[in-house]
């Protein structure tokens, strides 16, 4: 292939060679372990780059973006460098991971987890790799919107992790005109020596090689911790619309961060039963910004519930540059009640997990103010333990991601109770509430 003056040879594998010469604006790539994904869209993406001679003070910009720095570091920046290094003109910056082409184009490394440094500005193109792992918020709220300007692309490549945003991306983009879609199974593609696959089965278990082999969305996601219990629940008839009983307290439970990961749940104990019925996250003004403190506040009293407390973890004590703490901002802005929950000993997020776990069965969610994309549900059943990055093998260890956030605000609940900061509500709600029929031999009665 030839750009300017710039010879460029692409020796691209079989089986992505469509994918390399698609036109769609669009593409969700579901490819096996191993195939070569990155390798080809950072490929792709190079190519694309130097193909765009837009001139004037918006130079062309491209992104790489994966769940973490790290990983986008470890796994394509040394692709980047080396398809690059004999372009003319070329120039590498290491700390910021971005490298310059000859007529000004960029790409750059980002980390989803760090999405709201992305937000403002433009892209001519981008990949999304292991979109799994990656707050489903991103694309809608930030990425989508930088790719406006120029009519810019995206490119969505991972294997499956369950069912989630990078499914519901695969079964949409299967129906879009404007999309490609390839999906990569082990078996098919003619990649991997067959040797090598027989001896891949002999090694792992049976669901492993369904799901990052053959490249199966209907295994669950590998260390999952309240997936099952979710689905249970369901099965169960404890998730589902109903009505909240104003009359009965409520009790929100705080997990505090930036105003993107702050995530609020709102609670309800009455009958013996705990009422999960709403959860605020991402929340954003008329302008479509983050929510201050004023504004949230304003928020959570226009749902009319009636709180009991406010509930937020041991670092809302902490003082920011003002010398005012989060318990301090929310009581300025008008709530009351709030209170601290006691820092837990040595390891009590595992204790809070198991807390949960053994409470799932007496706890009712609200589907219909639960039930968001990439919302409450979402980060349930994704919530999960580290994969090592050495043998893939789970560990002992939570995974600290966009799903950590809405689990530690549901988490804190059952410490809240441990610490009896949560009081049963009256025992006759004013409000009959509408359930499914639950099986005589289900859990729930």
């Amino acid at each position: 292939m030839r750009s300017g003056t710039v010879n460029i040879t692409i020796n691209p594998r079989k089986a992505f060679r469509p994918f390399l010469t698609r036109n769609e604006r669009f593409s969700c790539v579901v490819a096996h372990r191993r195939s070569g994904k990155t390798y080809s869209a950072i490929q792709d993406l190079i190519w694309k780059a130097l193909q765009n001679q837009r001139n004037g003070d918006a130079k062309p910009r491209y992104s790489y973006i994966a769940p973490t720095r790290d990983q986008a570091k470890d796994i394509a920046w040394p692709y980047l460098k080396s398809f690059t290094a004999k372009i003319p003109g070329v120039t590498v910056n290491e700390s910021e991971l971005r490298i310059t082409l000859p007529k000004k184009q960029t790409i750059r490394l980002y980390s989803g987890d760090n999405y709201e440094r992305m937000r403002g500005i433009y892209f001519d193109g981008c990949v999304i790799d292991e979109p799994a792992d990656i707050d489903p918020k991103a694309w809608g709220t930030v990425i989508r919107p930088c790719l406006s300007d120029y009519r810019g692309w995206a490119n969505f490549i991972g294997t499956p992790k369950g069912k989630n945003a990078f499914y519901k991306r695969h079964i949409d983009a299967r129906e879009r005109e404007d999309y490609f879609h390839m999906l990569l199974k082990a078996s098919e593609s003619g990649i991997l020596a067959s040797d090598e696959l027989i001896s891949i089965r002999r090694d792992i278990t049976e669901d492993e090689w369904r799901q990052e082999y053959e490249c199966d969305f209907n295994i669950g996601r590998p260390g999952a911790i309240y997936a099952n219990d979710f689905e249970q629940s369901r099965n169960a008839g404890r998730i589902y619309p109903f009505p909240v009983n104003y009359a009965v307290p409520v009790y929100t439970c705080w997990d505090l961060g930036s105003p993107a990961n702050t995530v609020v749940t709102y609670w309800q104990r009455y009958q013996g039963w705990h009422y999960l019925i709403d959860c605020d996250h991402h929340l954003t003004n008329s302008e479509g910004r983050f929510m201050k403190t004023g504004e949230r506040v304003a928020h959570m009293m226009s749902k009319g519930y009636h709180y009991a407390a406010h509930l937020l973890p041991h670092d809302g004590r902490k003082t920011d540059y003002d010398g005012m703490s989060m318990a301090a901002r929310l009581q300025e802005a008008g709530l009351t009640n709030v209170k601290q929950i006691p820092k837990g000993p040595h390891g009590a997020e595992e204790k809070r997990v198991q807390t949960m776990l053994d409470l799932f069965p007496s706890i009712r969610f609200n589907e219909e103010n639960l039930d968001d994309e990439g919302g409450f549900f979402e980060a349930g059943e994704n919530y999960h333990r580290k994969e090592s990055k050495k043998d893939g093998h789970i560990m002992n260890v939570i995974e600290h991601d966009w799903t950590s956030h809405f689990m530690d605000s549901f988490g804190y609940y059952g410490e809240a109770l441990k610490h009896n900061l949560v009081q049963a509500g009256q025992e006759q709600p004013r409000v009959r509430l509408r359930r499914p029929a639950i099986p005589r031999n289900s859990p729930s009665r």
